[in-house]
């Protein structure tokens, strides 16, 4: 999905009623220049679950777990394997493409320019794969490896970089990543230069890398983005609302809004940041130069990240957290009725929160320090266990309640 790109691609769900739902057919879109026919979307492509864009070549993944090319192919790029099958996610590169199959290993195809599509054979279990101007895949344990071009050192995975949870090469000579601990770590073409990540940088829950700019999107939905800005890619919009996720293309970025639409901004010579006026809400987005990918629908599950496996496929979930560990998203658990009291996305089973002393009883200690403070409430008052700016008796119903010694 990355560098040079001359397109744009989406993926718009479409249904009888006009209404994008679960079940609905995906159709792809693109817009931009189409020198190669990279905008010419085949007409069967079928059931689509994810798009991703090259330099001058598109992919789609059908539900069947089959790929689909088109665009250029003076490298191969659009030859996709005949015995290609069981793909559960994909990426493509400047001019070549990686592909996660079910069973946990790797495929690439296309041109294999310092070794981009010669897959190593100790890789492990994997979750996720990216593409870029190297390969990169991510394993169950949170560890990188990176293989390819490595002029700028951009296959030099740092020997102290902590468990991943999603890393990003959009076409540049440099890596992002996105460590489970919320930190963000750069290596590679000026990553001690001025692709330095931020001081202050936390609590970030998504990250990508354009060529020689760098994006992350933090908890509260606010964007940050440093590097190279000579044709606007970090002049982050005045007023830009919450973000769910930014991509960033070669020279120009495309947030995916809260609200499901689009913003996008940098470089726009070719109309890639012309979102279509009639386009509906979107859940996937890629992007590269002149190209960004889009997959619209309820069942599109986008969290702009390389970890397209969530473990909680009908919610956005940062970081794929599950924190009592049994294999369902917390953000899929509260959205089929598990209590989050005070709206921290994590499941009321995995906390005490009446445990106001923190001492794994719930008793007269936590009542008495709940009265004392009734009535409104700041940040800092603890007795407000929902959070909602007051102690009153819907904090005092829930600590009765919850009366006893901590189940969690």
């Amino acid at each position: 999905m990355k560098m040079n790109v001359e397109a744009v691609v989406a993926v718009v769900g479409v249904s009888l009623s006009g209404i994008a739902c679960a079940d609905a057919h995906l159709a792809v879109r693109a817009w931009g220049t189409n020198y190669w026919g990279q905008c010419d979307v085949p007409s069967d492509l079928g059931d689509v679950r994810q798009v991703a864009a090259g330099q001058e070549h598109a992919l789609a993944l059908r539900s069947d777990g089959t790929v689909r090319a088109w665009g250029m192919n003076l490298y191969g790029q659009c030859n996709v394997p005949a015995d290609l099958a069981g793909v559960v996610q994909m990426d493509a590169g400047g001019q070549h493409n990686i592909a996660l199959l079910a069973n946990g290993t790797v495929r690439c195809w296309g041109q294999n320019a310092q070794g981009a599509t010669d897959v190593p054979q100790d890789l492990g279990i994997v979750t996720a794969v990216e593409a870029g101007a190297i390969s990169i895949a991510l394993r169950a344990d949170g560890k990188v490896r990176c293989w390819g071009r490595n002029n700028e050192g951009e296959c030099d995975v740092p020997a102290n970089l902590g468990a991943v949870q999603q890393v990003s090469n959009n076409g540049g000579y440099h890596v992002v990543a996105l460590q489970r601990d919320g930190a963000v770590r750069v290596w590679g073409y000026y990553a001690n230069d001025h692709l330095a990540v931020p001081a202050g940088l936390s609590h970030a829950i998504q990250v990508s890398a354009g060529s020689s700019h760098a994006v992350a999107v933090r908890a509260d939905g606010s964007v940050v983005c440093w590097g190279r800005n000579d044709v606007g890619q970090c002049n982050i919009p005045p007023g830009l609302p919450s973000v769910r996720a930014v991509v960033a293309g070669f020279n120009h970025n495309l947030a995916l809004l809260t609200d499901g639409s689009l913003r996008c901004w940098g470089w726009n010579t070719d109309g890639a940041c012309n979102v279509p006026t009639d386009l509906g809400p979107v859940g996937w987005a890629s992007g590269g130069n002149h190209l960004s990918v889009v997959l619209e629908g309820s069942d599109a599950d986008f969290d702009g990240r390389i970890d397209v496996l969530d473990n909680c496929p009908v919610v956005y979930n940062p970081g794929q957290s599950d924190c009592n560990h049994d294999g369902i998203g917390d953000a899929c658990e509260i959205a089929a009725g598990a209590p989050d009291f005070n709206h921290d996305t994590i499941p009321d089973n995995c906390q005490c929160l009446a445990d106001l002393f923190v001492d794994r009883q719930i008793n007269g200690a936590d009542l008495g320090a709940l009265l004392s403070q009734w009535g409104p409430a700041t940040s800092s008052t603890v007795s407000d266990i929902n959070r909602d700016g007051q102690v009153n008796g819907a904090d005092l119903g829930y600590l009765l309640n919850a009366w006893g010694p901590c189940a969690n």
